[in-house]
Parts: structure tokens; sequence; C-alpha cells
């Protein structure tokens, strides 16, 4: 019962941060957006819901729960590809290590652009530009039980021309299993300090997800996870998310989501995973008109 009561304040206290002056940011006014995009095939797959119950560590770059899925060491690699008109690459690299009594991860991201067109005040043509962005993170949680808690420390960087700002951000989330079919939570993520830029002074993109999971087993070969997530960043207003994923047998599963965006495009996404013993393959593809649908690819290695 203190568990439970201890999560449902976490709820509410994120959830009171939410009418705080600190989350009145003009559209499109936080910066590093890159932190606040998904970066995993699965949680891309199911259009970011699932938040209270991560599949995997390499979730871990965006859902400070992810580490409570570790149960033997795993390293791994995911990759977004946006379309050409985007230009861009995303990598991850995440780790997870169950030690004695906790969990420990830790992840290294880069997003590199090509080359910008750049534009002056009136609008016409300047010379090209370059931009890059990284961050690196560690993290620690309990083993997946009843109660959940995870905490994340993350340093990032975003350098657009000659300018470049540094942040120091925190992830925490909490979760809680109701019973075998049903669980719930919440995760707040990237708070903390961005220095400014040369020319001005952004806010990091906060944000706060909560969420709802059910799990429904079909027969004795499938089983059926549904999920219904509320998510609002700094600068955005609310959105829904939700996902479901078909697994068969904990070796192949299907993926699918929608979100629904209020202040931005709304889209369809779908993924597919396949785990082996050693190691797991997973795809995604997000179908949203600001990004012309972009692909994201995983592998992860167990030992």
């Amino acid at each position: 019962m203190r568990i439970s009561n201890a999560l449902l304040a976490f709820s509410f206290l994120a959830t009171y941060s939410l009418a705080g002056q600190y989350w009145d940011v003009d559209p499109g006014g936080t910066t590093m957006k890159f932190l606040s995009t998904s970066v995993s095939p699965r949680s891309a797959a199911i259009a970011g819901a699932g938040i209270v119950m991560p599949a995997g560590i390499s979730e871990v770059s965006r859902n400070p729960l992810a580490t409570t899925t570790v149960t033997q060491s795993a390293i791994g690699i995911n990759e977004v590809i946006y379309s050409e008109a985007v230009g861009a690459n995303l990598t991850s690299i995440y780790y997870g290590l169950p030690l004695e009594s906790i969990n420990v991860s830790a992840a290294l991201e880069f997003l590199g652009y090509g080359e910008i067109e750049g534009r002056d005040d009136e609008g016409f043509k300047t010379s090209s530009y370059g931009a890059f962005s990284w961050a690196a993170q560690v993290g620690v949680s309990n083993r997946f039980s009843i109660f959940n808690w995870a905490t994340t420390l993350r340093v990032a960087s975003q350098t657009i021309e000659d300018e470049t700002a540094l942040a120091i951000l925190g992830d925490i989330g909490g979760s809680f299993l109701l019973n075998k079919y049903f669980s719930f939570g919440a995760v707040l993520t990237n708070v903390g300090y961005v220095s400014p830029y040369q020319t001005e002074e952004e806010s990091p993109p906060t944000a706060l997800q909560a969420g709802v999971s059910a799990k429904l087993p079909i027969a004795s070969l499938f089983d059926f996870f549904a999920y219904a997530d509320l998510y609002r960043r700094a600068d955005t207003e609310m959105q829904w998310l939700f996902g479901g994923e078909l697994n068969y047998k904990k070796v192949l599963v299907l993926r699918g989501g929608y979100s629904l965006r209020p202040d931005t495009e709304s889209g369809v996404s779908g993924g597919i995973g396949i785990c082996f013993d050693l190691f797991s393959i997973d795809y995604a593809y997000q179908s949203r008109p600001a990004l012309e649908g972009n692909h994201v690819l995983s592998v992860t290695v167990f030992f």
C-alpha cells in the first residue's frame, strides 16, 4: 500500500508540474529536441506509447524504466534513418548490466546533419552550415517487480554553425504492476539546465508521460499488449499515444501505433521484432508528414 501511495504521489506531483510557469514555453521554444524523439524501433512502432512497460534496454535513451528490464548483460545499437528531406542520421549505442541488487545502464548517441541551407533575415540564401548533437548518460534502477523505479543522468551538447549549448539533464520514473494484467505509472524526462547559445537562451525539452498498459493472453501461444499514454513536452500541447503488440512465444512480435498530436502532425506507425537467445533484431516505420516517414533499426546482443 505504501508503495502504491508513493507512486500515486509521484504521478500527482509530475502532473501538477504541468501547470507551472516552467511549462509555459512558446511552441518550438525548447532546444535539443532530438532527446524527445523515439530512437528504439519498439517505441517508434507503438507511437511512443507503453512508457510503463518497456520491453528491453534498447529504449533506455528515452525511458529510464527500460533499465528495470535488464536480466542479463546486453549491448546494442539503434539507428534512425530520416528521409532525404531531413538529411540526418541518429545513432544510439546502449548497454545494460544486472548487479547484485540493482540494474545499471549507459547510452551514447550522436545526431549528425548534412549541409543546411543558410538564410538571412530577409529570406535570401547564404552559405550552408553544419550541425550536430550528442548525448551520454548513465542510469540505475531496481529489478523489475511490482513497484519499479529508475533514474538517469545525462550530459548533452548541440552545435549549430558556430554556436554550442551544453545541457545537464535528469530523468526519473516509476511504475506499479496492479496485477498480472494491468500496470500504470509516469516518467519525467530531461529536467535540468541548458547553457545559453551566443544569441539567446532556450529551455530543455522537459516532458512528462503517464500511461496504462494491459496484457491479454491468447490461448498459450500469444500475448496481446495494449498501451494508452498521455504525453506533454514543455513546448507542446497534450498528446495521446496509442500502441499495441502481438507477441508469439516471445520470439516474434508485431507492433502498431497511432499518435494524436493536436499542435503538430499525427501519424501511424508499425514494426516487427525477432528475438533469439543471443540477440534480437527490431525494425519500425513511422509515417509522420513532417519527417516524410523514417526507419528505425536496432540490434541487441545478450551475453
